[in-house]
């Protein structure tokens, strides 16, 4: 898929001088354009928070306890399982 070089979105920010002052040096110092800088440094970030929400880490004691938890087999629960056997109101009435 080629890369469309044209950019059809647009955000506007306000910031203080100083904070794109600093911008500005940071975005020099990898040799990038004061946007690409923004938009790479908020693409990062956005990542790692989505990455926060799909994915966990535990210590190995802590994992080997969950994984232990999953493998366990499933309780049976009489309420819930009378819950989901009986017809409920939902259900058609049988004439």
């Amino acid at each position: 898929m080629e890369k469309n070089i044209y950019k059809d979105s647009r955000i506007d920010l306000r910031i203080e001088v100083d904070q794109k002052k600093f911008l500005v040096y940071a975005a020099s110092l990898r040799d990038m354009k004061l946007s690409s800088f923004v938009v790479a440094s908020a693409l990062k970030e956005a990542e790692e928070i989505v990455a926060d929400k799909i994915s966990f880490a535990l210590p190995e004691k802590k994992w080997k306890a969950f994984c232990a938890a999953l493998d366990r087999p499933a309780r049976t629960i009489p309420k819930l399982k009378k819950l989901f056997t009986d017809p409920s109101v939902f259900d058609a009435e049988k004439e």
